[in-house]
């Protein structure tokens, strides 16, 4: 099966017809520029990393499958131009965001859309996986790191073959992986969300993403969105698996650490799985 992943041919309108405005960002080896095309506004994004250029194909697929995204208008090996989501009927979602219920509605609509069209998929069909960086040179990145945390990650490396069996006999579907507010956009007449930024997006396990977003979510906003979620998914006559959500507590934090190993700078969202891995391992 052709990979989604793999480098994907330019589509859509060039580069070169981009008006390039002010730079938005440049971080992590992102380059976020605004501009106009056609005088529509529009932003590029550039990725001097495989790790980014992921977000490339990703879009493509998402389009395929009618998952909601902003516009996309152009793309090539490195680049994609999107239409600003502004422009595109929509408004930046706001710390405050995450404290409203309805607005914690609209995302749980989303993700459902995103999970329905991903339990289409084989579980092959993309080529990442959050759950694949778990593995010996994973864990061993994160004990150079950290030389403290050597007793836990011994008892991940005693639990690896038990995931790995366990994560084999269930379902994955398209997870998203990186939900916050700055990721988030709601329309302007507040029928409908999306989220942005997809370099982190593959195949794993629904319950990951469920955790993900409730974390993010003020408690009320939090309950506001499961409980949206479970309806939709109950509707597709899609129950969530309890064996799942186990996995995903006992993975989820060594996900962060390895993710976070990577930083020159421990990210301010790793010091949770850094006090997790600091307190004693349960048999």
């Amino acid at each position: 099966m052709t990979d989604p992943h793999a480098e994907t041919p330019p589509q859509g309108h060039d580069i070169g017809e981009v008006a390039f405005g002010d730079v938005i960002s440049d971080d992590d080896g992102i380059l976020v520029v605004g501009g106009e095309l056609d005088d529509l506004p529009v932003v590029v994004k550039r990725f001097a990393s495989e790790a980014g250029r992921r977000e490339i194909p990703t879009y493509h697929l998402l389009r395929r499958l009618g998952v909601p995204t902003l516009p996309l208008l152009g793309s090539g090996p490195d680049w994609i131009i999107l239409e600003e989501l502004t422009s595109a009927g929509y408004r930046r979602a706001t710390a405050d965001d995450l404290a409203d219920p309805a607005i914690a509605r609209l995302v749980a609509g989303w993700y459902d859309t995103l999970h329905a069209a991903g339990d289409t998929l084989p579980r092959t069909a993309v080529g990442f996986s959050e759950l694949d960086l778990i593995d010996e040179a994973g864990l061993t990145a994160v004990e150079r790191r950290w030389p403290d945390l050597a007793p836990r990650l011994a008892w991940a490396r005693g639990r690896l073959p038990r995931w790995r069996d366990d994560l084999a006999g269930m379902s994955l579907t398209l997870t998203h992986n990186d939900f916050w507010f700055t990721n988030l956009a709601v329309s302007w007449d507040g029928s409908s969300a999306l989220l942005y930024d997809y370099n982190l997006t593959g195949m794993g396990l629904r319950a990951s993403d469920l955790r993900n977003v409730t974390l993010g979510l003020a408690p009320a906003a939090g309950r506001a969105f499961l409980t949206r979620y479970e309806e939709l998914a109950s509707m597709r006559g899609v129950e969530l698996s309890r064996a799942a959500e186990r996995l995903d507590r006992e993975t989820a934090h060594l996900v962060a650490l390895i993710m976070a190993s990577e930083s020159e700078d421990t990210p301010h969202w790793a010091e949770p799985s850094l006090s997790w891995a600091r307190s004693s391992p349960k048999a």
